[in-house]
């Protein structure tokens, strides 16, 4: 019961329930318990270095990078708590080099990508969004204390949210009271309330962020590659679960009556803030006015001031029962009736609050919206990417402020094929939302971001998503394909579409990509006729034909037709180590072309041009996992021959 309590506490906290949606990081986040469970296991260490191998292999291909930085923290801190700290850290070095190894297929690519990313960059900035504001420090304790995101009274302190949305990544970060109960029941002068205990700090300076005064940690490498210091708060929930596991076994065996009276004062505590505002209702209006007022907010204090005592109601209940069943406890020790009990309260507190942070849609959310079959026929073939215009789209977004509202949102955003819903339903996007951003790709759009239309021109973005108010706006070269009265959505179309593979009539090499975005910002360079090229030279070039065009999501192929002097050949796609070129199977240099795009010399004549794409660090990945396999296997082998050598040894006389 103990174990299923501190399993509760775990999976079931504010934090773990808003990530109810996010499935990389609950996947990755999972394999963390069981590489402490095989941490402190007897197995024999070239078996405990295999298993704990696997683990993190298993973690790092679950999708989420940052659970592997989670899990070795977690496991320097155990290592740093408990005794044999030599063997456990040798195990641990030797068991995440040949997880590294292990995963290596899908590693070493990453490892490109963080280098062409946004990511793999000094001065990223992801520092100072979402931080853990301290005042959202009683949501540890008490359920939404500053009002509920969707419900009613509605959540006010929008103070502290700083980020790229309008409510916290961390929807909730409720520990649940009963869970802290047990928490402080379980604590002991030992080495895992130790090694619990610095885990919850750790995760707290961490998730304070820019706040915190170890920031500069997080400016560092390898936590300057992750977003959102809120995220951090997962330390602290593993570190709570650690301690209420061991409070539920004490609560069994007989709690501590001193921590009991000193739980029994915080409740009444608690119960003292509540008589307050029923006794003297003006007069704590009057404080939360004031509090309200010091944080710039314009909300009535009625409402804070009554979520704040529903939550602090809720505590004081889900505390009261937590001590009664404590005090059942001491007359007696050892009950089943009790250790069930607790895992009832435990598993009722946090389900409670999760009601309000899990919110569930009709079915129609994930269904194919009826513009996504209209496009694809518009689209032609060889097909034409679209381009999202979000800020002219985002003017017709339903408000959001209560459940209905965001359902209507929702249906708004999958009918409108808002983030990445395009590439879902078979069509190719310019824009879509992403967590690795490349780098090229971010200078590009930033000096062209109030010139949405001539980014489509240059990725070949041939229908516009807008409202009908900008397509009303739009220019001569532009016309209307469809509107959507009920979504504020029109769909438009270039006239002049630029295809994917085409040439143009002259060239300017330029010295790197802060020129060549430079130029381009200037407004001076038309690129239908010019190429800016970097590390190549400027040249003019005469009529070409591009046909017979073949497009796929790794390739393309076309049949290139030039005079005299040859031509220069654009490929509408962001420029990738991976790409390579061909004319007539005869390997070419890929140039980078305007910033972020591809292009290739052609000579004159009729030829045969092919661009294909390969996983920069896929094969020597692969190698890398087959030597993991190589070297997996030998310790198996080695370890079960030890242990035979062992059971045949002659027992002492």
């Amino acid at each position: 019961m103990p174990a299923l309590t501190g399993t509760l506490a775990l999976g079931l906290t504010g934090y773990m329930a808003g990530l109810g949606n996010f499935g990389p990081l609950v996947s990755g986040w999972t394999w963390t318990p069981w590489l402490l469970v095989v941490l402190q296991s007897q197995f024999l260490p070239l078996r405990r270095l295999a298993v704990l191998s696997l683990l993190i292999a298993a973690q790092l291909v679950s999708g989420d990078p940052q659970s592997g930085l989670y899990s070795a923290l977690v496991a320097a801190t155990y290592v740093a708590w408990f005794p044999g700290r030599k063997e456990r850290l040798v195990a641990l070095a030797g068991a995440g080099a040949l997880g590294l190894l292990l995963a290596g297929v899908q590693v070493f690519p990453t490892l490109e990508l963080l280098a062409e990313s946004t990511r793999g960059g000094p001065g990223v900035g992801y520092l100072a969004s979402w931080n853990l504001h301290p005042v959202r420090m009683f949501e540890l304790v008490f359920p939404y204390p500053f009002g509920e995101y969707l419900g009613v009274p509605q959540f006010w302190a929008w103070f502290m949210v700083k980020g790229p949305g309008s409510i916290p990544f961390a929807l909730s970060i409720y520990l649940g009271v009963t869970v802290l109960v047990l928490a402080v029941l379980g604590a002991r002068k030992d080495r895992l309330t130790g090694f619990a205990l610095s885990l919850c700090a750790l995760g707290l300076l961490l998730a304070l962020g820019e706040r915190s005064p170890v920031s500069f940690l997080l400016e560092q490498p390898p936590f300057r590659f992750f977003r959102y210091p809120e995220k951090y708060v997962v330390l602290v929930v593993l570190g709570c679960a650690v301690l209420a596991a061991s409070g539920a076994r004490a609560l069994v065996t007989g709690p501590s009556r001193r921590r009991l009276m000193a739980l029994g004062v915080a409740a009444g505590l608690m119960a003292v803030a509540l008589l307050f505002t029923g006794a003297a209702t003006e007069t704590a209006r009057e404080l939360f006015a004031s509090l309200l007022q010091a944080a710039s907010t314009r909300a009535e204090p009625s409402g804070p001031l009554e979520n704040a005592a529903r939550s602090v109601g809720t505590a004081l209940l889900f505390t009261a029962l937590m001590l009664g069943l404590a005090v059942l406890a001491l007359r007696k020790p050892g009950s089943r009736a009790v250790a069930v009990g607790a895992l009832a309260l435990v598993a009722g507190d946090l389900l409670w609050t999760a009601r309000k942070t899990v919110w569930l849609g009709p079915a129609s959310l994930y269904q194919e919206p009826a513009l996504a079959a209209r496009l694809r026929e518009l689209a032609g073939s060889p097909p034409t990417r679209l381009f999202r215009m979000d800020r002219a789209l985002k003017a017709s977004a339903p408000p959001s402020r209560d459940l209905e509202g965001l359902v209507h949102l929702r249906e708004w955003e999958q009918g409108t094929l808002k983030s990445n819903l395009s590439g879902v339903f078979g069509l190719e996007e310019v824009t879509s939302y992403s967590a690795v951003d490349l780098r090229r790709w971010t200078g590009l759009m930033g000096v062209l971001a109030r010139r949405p239309q001539k980014v489509a021109e240059l990725y070949a973005g041939c229908l516009l998503l807008t409202s009908p108010q900008a397509a009303q706006a739009m220019g001569p070269g532009e016309q209307v394909l469809l509107t959507e009265p009920s979504l504020g959505l029109a769909v438009t179309k270039l006239s002049e579409c630029p295809q994917r593979l085409r040439t143009v009539t002259r060239t300017t090499a330029v010295a790197s990509l802060e020129e060549a975005l430079a130029r381009l910002g200037s407004g001076n360079v038309d690129t239908r006729q010019e190429a800016l090229v970097e590390e190549g030279t400027s040249s003019t070039y005469g009529p070409a034909k591009v046909g017979s065009v073949e497009l796929g999501p790794r390739s393309a192929r076309a049949r290139v037709t030039a005079s005299a002097g040859g031509t220069f050949l654009v490929f509408a796609t962001t420029a990738y180590p991976g790409w390579t070129a061909a004319v007539d199977g005869n390997e070419v240099p890929v140039r980078i072309v305007n910033g972020a795009l591809m292009g290739l010399e052609v000579p004159e004549g009729s030829h045969q041009v092919e661009l294909s794409f390969t996983d920069p660090g896929f094969h020597s990945g692969l190698q890398a996992t087959l030597a993991g396999v190589l070297v997996l296997v030998l310790l198996v082998l080695v370890s079960r021959r030890g242990q035979d050598a062992r059971t045949q040894e002659p027992a002492p006389a």
